[in-house]
């Protein structure tokens, strides 16, 4: 009796063993595969859900596996609109550095997603999703699709009018109604700002905003707080070349960093685009970019190329109401305002800070 206990004691301990081995096995060899799905010969698809860019309800915008969140140190103004942005690229590939305030070289297959919304939207003080904007790097270069969100915030589908739309809302801004006809931008008004000609052998389009100068600050992840560069390294996104010192611009927003940087950082992110070598706004003497050093080309100074009556310079030293900047930044006609496109109101606070800057300067422009 005992023979037979000690052989079925045994017999079940080595049925254990096998069982736990085999599962070990599974364990080791399982690979959790993203379920995105983007296929460079079908896309643009119908529907923003059939990318499988995010799990769960679709409005929740939780990123699905290898669907990583950014957000550059400021952010370009569209009517107040908030904004949240991913970036995902097909396995076993990255991007690469490319100067400190050039757009990283980001591989074929890649996608840049930049969801609109608004919050304490009346009458109820709702979020509503406007629009999803996608950047997709074909083989012949970057695409750009617009999804428009349904009045269920259930789905967004692809705009296919070429002529974009207006969408009516009302919110409540820091305790003031504002109204506005939001512009969900046409394809052409789309490639205006991400697009850059700069041998002058052909436009390409490009994206803006991730560009090592603006990824340079800090993130709040699921997994805690981390710079965006060394998390995009640590993810496999980016080759861990990026040097160790780079001209990082701020978030405008941040009163412990100094006026100058906050106000540059702004016209860096709302202006550069097109106001560089090879942008939309290239024929026009200034250069607005972060990395310039040089203030003359920068504006300060500089005799504008329209002539705006009591504006003589582009931004006149310790005179904000005799700048064309400000004057075109507070300004709502089309044929005068800056940016171009993009906005139907004041950025009340941006104008600020320009402002507060100028009149730092020194009144000295002749």
């Amino acid at each position: 009796m005992i023979k037979k206990y000690i052989f079925i004691t045994f017999f079940f301990g080595l049925l254990s063993l096998l069982i736990f081995s085999c599962s070990k096995d599974l364990d080791d060899n399982y690979e959790v595969v993203s379920p995105v799905n983007v296929d460079l010969l079908a896309v643009p698809y119908a529907n923003l859900s059939e990318y499988n860019f995010f799990e769960g309800d679709l409005k929740n915008q939780n990123p699905a596996l290898n669907v990583l969140p950014y957000e550059p140190a400021s952010s370009l103004f569209t009517d107040y609109a908030h904004k949240k942005r991913f970036v995902w690229m097909p396995e076993a590939t990255k991007a690469t550095f490319n100067g400190n305030d050039n757009v990283l070289e980001f591989p074929t297959g890649s996608v840049l997603i930049k969801t609109f919304y608004y919050e304490n939207v009346q009458p109820e003080n709702t979020t509503k999703i406007v629009e999803t904007r996608l950047l997709i790097k074909k083989l012949n270069g970057w695409y750009a699709y617009t999804y428009v969100w349904n009045d269920n915030q259930t789905e967004a589908t692809l705009e296919t009018t070429g002529d974009g739309l207006f969408i009516p809302i009302t919110w409540n801004e820091n305790g003031s109604i504002k109204n506005i006809d939001y512009k969900v931008p046409s394809q052409t008004e789309c490639i205006t700002c991400h697009k850059i000609n700069p041998n002058q052998t052909g436009e390409i389009t490009i994206p803006i905003g991730p560009k090592p100068q603006n990824l340079n600050t800090f993130f709040n992840y699921f997994t805690g707080n981390k710079n965006q560069l060394e998390k995009w390294v640590e993810v496999g996104y980016l080759e861990n070349n990026i040097p160790a010192n780079i001209n990082s611009t701020v978030d405008w927003k941040d009163t412990s960093q100094s006026l100058e940087l906050r106000a540059k950082s702004y016209i860096d992110i709302n202006c550069a685009h097109c106001h560089r070598d090879g942008g939309h706004c290239d024929y026009t003497p200034q250069r607005f970019n972060f990395s310039n050093t040089d203030n003359h080309s920068f504006g300060i100074c500089l005799a504008p190329l329209f002539t705006i009556p009591n504006m003589p310079f582009v931004i006149n030293g310790g005179r904000p109401d005799n700048s064309e900047m400000i004057f075109r930044m507070e300004s709502n006609d089309e044929a005068e305002m800056m940016t171009i496109i993009g906005r139907a109101i004041v950025h009340e606070e941006g104008v600020q800070i320009i402002k507060d800057w100028i009149n730092t300067l020194p009144a000295d422009c002749r």
